[in-house]
């Protein structure tokens, strides 16, 4: 019984306000594959309950959400996810923008990105290496 009362999510009802997250993540689900559900999940999610990556993850899910602009700028929307995953995974900001840009696992965590939220196994063409001369 205690350990329901501890570990069971409580259910919004209608009407209860969401919060910035939770509205992302609906915006988000509406478009994105249902496949990659879990994926998302556990690599994004549910970082909002760890405090110093809800402002981060905040950020990158209002991004991840407009995706409209992956048709209309490809280049500029990319760099910008970019550099908002950088600053979610890297929430200490060790990175320099320089070092970000060649770091290996976090431009495969980029590439998954657009898997699981856009189903895309190609990224859009854009120039990394102009990346970092606008920082």
């Amino acid at each position: 019984m205690v350990r329901r009362f501890f570990f069971k999510r409580r259910k919004k009802g209608p009407g209860e306000p969401e919060d910035a997250v939770d509205q992302a993540v609906a915006v988000i689900e509406s478009f994105a594959p249902r496949r990659y559900r879990p994926q998302r999940d556990s690599f994004y999610y549910n970082y909002r309950l760890i405090r110093p990556y809800l402002k981060p993850l905040l950020a990158l899910l209002e991004i991840l959400s407009q995706r409209q602009r992956l048709k209309t700028d490809p280049g500029e929307f990319s760099r910008e996810i970019f550099f908002s995953l950088k600053d979610f995974y890297d929430v200490r900001d060790r990175l320099s923008p320089h070092e970000a840009v060649r770091d290996r696992a976090l431009m495969l965590k980029f590439r998954e990105l657009f898997l699981f939220f856009y189903d895309l196994k190609e990224l859009p063409e854009m120039d990394v290496s102009r990346w970092t001369e606008k920082d």
